[in-house]
């Protein structure tokens, strides 16, 4: 007999699948190539798709990020056969492969935007990914717990073309400043896709030649256009809701925390601050 616990985790299941069933799912981004099978167009920011819509991805790294008329945030993405002969035309039914994004706390993430300085950059990048909107971004580091200078700074070490690559990160009074060019374009080759793959950040004093691993995580750079163009898609969507200024400020921040990982505080702070404050009345 099937205990109160799993009888209500079954249902949870059949009520979140039939919120999908029911659902529309208003195109936000689009990665790699998705084609709407009935018409035979690419999708486009905007669109709209209904869960029995079929859609066409050109392989299984492509997506399609969107909101659902309950506000919810979806991925549309093919599962990965378990093995390569299973691999068939790639396509299917928009409710089949529609997953509710896992939302994530503000506060858990650390967002923290009237922090001065970083106390930690370990809890800052965090382990999984980092985002940096724009080309670069300004951390400032609390001298009490890290003084930079030339016997001491920060490390990058990450690879590229399976080479190894060691990258000392700029700084001037205290303040880190990771920019795109710099770690994109190394002696090994040049990252063209705006993402480094697991980058181990390091503690480095040469006076005693000792280093102290940090974190690692994933680093991509996020172009500020393209961001743009995303989130103008998603304003009309908030204002039809009637929601507050500061309820669209936070529900943008938390769409990018959900979507690109985690950021510097003061920039999404700044970046959405400066979108939808200027858009009053659009």
């Amino acid at each position: 007999m099937k205990s109160k616990a799993n009888i209500l985790a079954l249902l949870l299941v059949m009520m979140a699948t039939t919120a999908i069933a029911q659902d529309s799912f208003i195109v936000t981004r689009i990665k790699g190539n998705v084609v709407n099978y009935r018409t035979g167009t690419s999708l486009r920011a905007g669109d709209v798709l209904q869960p029995s819509d079929k859609v066409t991805f050109d392989n299984f790294d492509s997506y399609v990020i969107s909101i659902g008329q309950n506000m919810g945030r979806y991925m549309i993405k093919l599962h990965e056969p378990p093995a390569p002969d299973a691999i068939q035309q790639l396509t299917a039914t928009v409710k089949d492969v529609a997953v509710p994004t896992k939302r994530r706390s503000l506060m858990a993430e650390r967002y923290r935007p009237n922090e001065s300085v970083v106390e930690d950059l370990g809890s800052y990048f965090g382990n999984d990914k980092f985002s940096v909107i724009g080309n670069e971004v300004l951390v400032p580091v609390n001298p009490d717990k890290f003084q930079l200078n030339d016997s001491r700074f920060i490390v990058f070490y990450y690879r590229v073309n399976n080479n190894p690559v060691s990258k000392k990160i700029g700084y001037e009074q205290n303040v880190l400043k990771i920019e795109k060019d710099k770690l994109l374009n190394t002696s090994a080759g040049t990252i063209s896709n705006d993402e480094i793959p697991n980058v181990a950040v390091y503690r480095y004093e040469s006076n005693t030649h000792s280093s102290e691993e940090i974190t690692r995580f994933n680093l991509i750079f996020v172009d500020k256009e393209q961001l743009t163009n995303e989130f103008l898609t998603i304003l009309p969507i908030l204002h039809r809701q009637n929601m507050s200024k500061d309820d669209i400020k936070k529900y943008l921040i938390e769409y990018y925390y959900d979507f690109y990982g985690v950021t510097d505080s003061k920039s999404i702070k700044k970046f959405v601050d400066d979108l939808v404050d200027g858009s009053a009345g659009n």
